[in-house]
């Protein structure tokens, strides 16, 4: 194959409540840079039914963009999850100063966890995480 990819455009991310997810990234130092309802015969084949209604965003955030989606005719109910399941696990922001980040989170009311170290390792770093309003996860990095 030639290379058919020149790059990566955005990551697509259901949401159940679009302003909670906007206020969560926010926080992260997330732009939103677009924010509208849709509801169009192409969202309907795209869905698979009628009557598709949604919200959009897209949040730019770390040199990536993301896109909300957040389905108004139909509540999203996932991806919560108790065990791992084949996919994409989440999201990893890198990050300067991993105590001060942690630090700065958790004093705008999300939950980090403590940090953890992997100095001894391939790629030395060290992470913490959080999850986002709807149980996605978000790896804060900082490579040393």
């Amino acid at each position: 194959m030639s290379g058919v990819v020149r790059g990566t455009s955005h990551l697509i991310v259901y949401v159940a409540d679009t302003d909670a997810t906007l206020a969560f990234y926010g926080a992260l130092g997330g732009t939103v840079e677009g924010d509208e309802e849709l509801a169009t015969p192409a969202l309907d084949a795209i869905f698979g039914r009628q009557g598709v209604r949604i919200r959009e965003a897209f949040i730019a955030i770390g040199g990536s963009r993301l896109h909300t989606i957040e389905t108004l005719d139909v509540p999203y109910a996932g991806p919560k999850r108790e065990a791992r399941v084949p996919g994409i696990e989440g999201i990893s922001f890198a990050v300067d100063g991993i105590e001060a980040a942690r630090e700065e989170l958790a004093g705008a009311g999300l939950s980090p966890t403590p940090v953890f170290d992997f100095l001894e390792t391939r790629i030395p770093c060290r992470m913490f995480f959080l999850e986002d309003p709807d149980g996605n996860r978000v790896e804060m990095i900082e490579y040393v």
